[in-house]
């Protein structure tokens, strides 16, 4: 074999192994900045259904969807908040109105409106 190939095959191995090393020492940073970046995604997920619902008058109904398949995230409607559960916890948003006790999925369109000073929520269809 000449000896070019060789030094070609042993940069290309120290090349590999210095990748493989670079990769794991930034692996942790890149998981946070994931994790970050999915905590920031979900609260302006939650902040738009907070909006939504708090904009809502009598006798307006309202069509929404939120997020998307595969990694979006369901959505709690609970008393006066809206909560999203992310990796690390979860946060709520306050809404003006009572919100019925339900889960919405992402991807999902839904319709909204206001009865007295309750939201109600169902899956349109």
């Amino acid at each position: 074999m000449p000896a070019s190939s060789v030094g070609a095959l042993n940069g290309w191995g120290l090349y590999l192994i210095a990748s493989a090393a670079l990769i794991a020492a930034l692996a942790p940073q890149l998981a946070g900045t994931t994790q970050d970046s999915r905590e920031g995604s979900d609260y302006r997920i939650a902040d738009g259904i907070q909006s939504i619902l708090d904009s809502l008058h009598p006798g307006t109904v309202v069509t929404f969807s939120f997020g998307g398949l595969p990694s979006g995230d369901q959505a709690r409607l609970e008393g006066h908040e809206v909560i999203l559960t992310y990796g690390k916890g979860a946060f709520a948003l306050r809404t003006l109105f009572d919100l019925p006790n339900v889960t919405l999925a992402p991807d999902v369109s839904y319709q909204a409106w206001l009865e007295g000073n309750e939201v109600g929520v169902r899956e349109s269809g």
